[in-house]
């Protein structure tokens, strides 16, 4: 029996880059499959699931949303419940500032906890930071496995990435990331420019982006990647650029996964799209130069 999940994110990574094809040719067809995504995706994911053997892993999932998106998560709760590496745990990081009482949560949300799933309250907003801070300081030598609460992910991601993992456990591995974009001369192109990876890589140039599913163990990267305020002075709207500078100092080798295209995003009509924000309003660039600044050394 298919599944519907996978169909849909499959299907929409391979109209990213399809050989030999323009995208003016894939563009509607990008646009079918998102809009059928947004019509079946919901109904099914609210489907039980069928019960089946699966294999349990010692990771724990760990994401962040705020009330623009937060009515769609459940649908990336279930992304995770069905994967067929199972994880041992997966916590939703949630500012008490943003949901200041139960109700202000999703029911949708509260009646998936259980013992795999939990919402974890914490005092202040530190934004997007909230992804990897409390998991690196609560289980710091543990295996933590990065999502973001936008994005269908395929049931058989977790599977793919212990599996790179076994292969390359001195590594972080993840699904989603550029090319580091250079000048002939060597310096940075501005970020925007940086090329999309869709295969399989172990560059040195890198950069993963920490949502579209990223593995690694906290206290295998650089001191500071618990040193809030230095992250929020530096990057206060970059999450991923703090992780890939920390894993970078570390010295961290990181492993792209092959992963076929772009990511299929969840339908939030109010949504507020930091990556776009970032990239589009070039505000990267400036976080980028802060750190290398900082750390007086060429990290990107």
């Amino acid at each position: 029996m298919i599944n519907v999940l996978d169909f849909f994110v499959k299907a929409y990574a391979k109209l990213h880059n399809y050989p030999g094809v323009p995208v003016r040719v894939l563009t509607p067809f990008r646009i079918m499959v998102r809009y059928g995504a947004k019509t079946f995706l919901p109904g099914y994911l609210a489907k039980p699931e069928l019960t089946e053997s699966k294999k349990k892993v010692g990771i724990t999932v760990s994401f962040t949303s705020f009330p623009a998106r937060i009515d769609n998560v459940w649908q990336i709760v279930e992304c995770m419940l069905r994967q067929t590496y199972q994880p041992e745990k997966i916590l939703l990081w949630l500012s008490k500032e943003q949901f200041p009482t139960p109700d202000s949560i999703p029911q949708s949300l509260r009646d998936r906890e259980g013992e795999r799933f939990q919402i974890r309250m914490v005092e202040g907003d530190i934004r997007s930071h909230k992804k990897y801070y409390y998991v690196s300081k609560e289980l710091p030598d543990s295996l933590v496995f990065l999502i973001d609460d936008d994005i269908y992910y395929e049931t058989h991601l977790i599977e793919r990435v212990m599996s790179a993992y076994k292969e390359h456990p001195e590594a972080v591995i993840c699904n989603y990331g550029y090319h580091i974009g250079r000048n002939e001369d060597g310096s940075l192109k501005p970020y925007k420019q940086w090329i999309h990876e869709c295969h399989y890589s172990t560059s040195d140039d890198l950069f993963f982006g920490s949502g579209g599913g990223t593995l690694f163990r906290p206290s295998e990267l650089y001191s500071d990647l618990t040193d809030i305020d230095k992250a929020r002075k530096l990057c206060p709207m970059a999450d991923d650029i703090w992780l890939n500078a920390m894993v970078r100092l570390a010295g961290k080798k990181i492993v792209l996964l092959q992963n076929g295209g772009d990511v299929l995003s969840v339908y939030n009509p109010n949504n507020v799209e930091l990556f776009r924000q970032n990239k589009m309003e070039s505000q990267n660039d400036g976080q980028i130069k802060a750190v290398n600044d900082y750390y007086q050394r060429q990290l990107f």
